[in-house]
Order: C-alpha cells, then structure tokens, then sequence
C-alpha cells in the first residue's frame, strides 16, 4: 500500500508542475516599514516574510515553477537545485493560505 500513496504523490507533483501559481485576485499585501501584511478583506491580516513576497510577487500566471525557480536562482546567483525545495516550500503555503491560484 505504501507504494501506491508514494505513486499517487508523484502524480499529483506531475500535475502541479505543469500549473503556474498566479496571485490571488482579491488579496491585498500592505508594505508598512518594509514587513510586509497580506489581507483578503481588511479584517484578518497575516505577516509575509519578505522572501515569500518576493515569490508571490513572481506569481503571474505566465511561468512554471520550474521558471520561477530558474529566474530566482539567476536573480540571487545560487544554484538552481538549492533554490528549488525553499521555492516549493513557499508555493504550497502560499497555495494553503489561498495566497495563490494555479492555472494551466
């Protein structure tokens, strides 16, 4: 059994790495003294961490996390393979939060 949830979790990896993480519409994110505050309507607010804004704000819809990581990882001259897992990372708590939407 533990060879078909591991298969399943790879199929679903596959699928995700086709989407490209697009911003949520409807959130706001407040600079205030360079922290940064994410909100959807005014009432409940979550503090982003500057690297996390700095990936959300990458996330247009027009790229592949594959593309993401690659344009990080030229942008703050590290190597791809060490960019990538922390970018992952990043994607899906964006993505729990609703943070983001993925789109084909």
């Amino acid at each position: 059994m533990p060879e078909a949830e591991g298969e399943e979790k790879k199929e679903e990896t596959l699928e995700v790495k086709n989407l490209k993480p697009c911003k949520a519409k409807n959130l706001k994110v407040i600079d205030h003294l360079d922290t940064f505050y994410a909100t959807f309507d005014g009432s409940n607010m979550w503090k982003m961490e500057k690297v996390s804004y700095g990936i959300w704000q990458m996330c247009d819809g027009t790229r592949t996390i594959e593309q993401l990581v690659t344009a990080l990882a030229a942008r703050i001259g590290h190597n791809h393979e060490d960019v990538r897992p922390v970018v992952e990372e990043i994607l899906e708590e964006l993505g729990k939060m609703k943070f983001i939407e993925w789109i084909e």
